[in-house]
């Protein structure tokens, strides 16, 4: 089956990000996936791409949000938190390189918990 793009959920990310005024997110691209093939115990990973392909094929920053099948088990709010959780692993550069759980990290973390409601992402309901 493979990656599952999640357009209605990266639309709602957006919608999000410009309800709360995130502008480090606004010169970054964030994709969304599902993979019901991942065997990690794992809910969520996030994906950066790094800065030598950004420079070499002129690409600006990327990420990709990957969602797995545990990801299917937990109630929405949860879910919300994941989002939120991969979200913060951005830096505020938005540079394409991910940032570990450091201090800025649960930081924003705890900001983006905060925010995001499922009300935010219906897609998330289902």
């Amino acid at each position: 089956m493979g990656y599952i793009r999640l357009i209605d959920l990266e639309t709602e990310l957006r919608d999000a990000i410009v309800k709360y005024g995130l502008a480090h997110f606004s010169s970054v691209h964030i994709a969304v996936v599902y993979n019901a093939n991942s065997r990690s115990r794992a809910v969520a990973r996030i994906w950066g791409l790094s800065r030598i392909f950004q420079e070499t094929f002129g690409l600006k920053p990327m990420y990709v949000i990957e969602l797995l099948r545990g990801f299917e088990d937990i109630t929405c709010s949860n879910r919300v938190k994941v989002i939120a959780h991969e979200l913060a692993h951005i830096p505020t550069t938005a540079s394409g390189a991910v940032r570990p759980h450091n201090r800025a990290f649960w930081r924003d973390y705890r900001l983006y918990s905060r925010l995001f409601t499922c009300g935010d992402f219906p897609s998330l309901k289902k």
